[in-house]
């Protein structure tokens, strides 16, 4: 780990603290993989990057005043909350599925909010503000790879898809 000083780097409580969220969250979204940590030399426990999650809570506050629920996680994630684009477009969660392949990323919310633009000009500012941000959301990707971290993996398997794992091949109880 390369020598910084005492201030450019965090603690876990730290920097559950810096952003607002809970210090369990934070360790959920570094064994994903979507924060980068180092390993503390003089105790047990990990650091965190100063800058990165500065960087990330700027990014979450100018999501906040698009009025977007979670803007932290939106940050951290570099996805954008389905219902939040439900209610601002005026269409339901499952259209809003039906029409972007994968998960919601920020390409596909630009592109939905694109076509609604023509139907509602107040949906003109909130795009253009994406658009800004969508750059510092790419930022952040970058440097996640620039510094061999694994792609960020969508949901890890979900209890549905364990219990039918578990059920393969054995015989039905009926």
């Amino acid at each position: 780990m390369p020598r910084r000083t005492r201030k450019e780097w965090l603690t876990e409580r730290e920097a559950a603290d810096l952003l607002g969220v809970r210090p369990s969250l934070l360790s959920t979204w570094r064994k994903k993989g979507l924060i980068a940590v180092h390993e503390n030399p003089h105790r047990r426990g990990v650091l965190y990057d100063a800058q990165e999650l500065i960087r990330i809570k700027q990014l979450a506050d100018r999501l906040a005043q698009l009025g977007m629920p979670s803007p932290v996680s939106a940050a951290v994630r570099g996805r954008v909350p389905v219902r939040w684009l439900s209610r601002l477009l005026g269409i339901s969660r499952q259209r809003i599925y039906q029409l972007t392949p994968g998960s919601l990323t920020w390409d596909h919310a630009l592109t939905l909010i694109e076509r609604r633009m023509s139907q509602n000009p107040a949906l003109k500012n909130i795009y253009q503000t994406m658009k800004r941000l969508q750059t510092a959301v790419a930022e952040g990707v970058r440097q996640r790879v620039g510094r061999g971290e694994p792609p960020r993996a969508s949901r890890t398997r979900t209890r549905r898809t364990k219990v039918a794992a578990r059920t393969v091949g054995k015989p039905s109880q009926r």
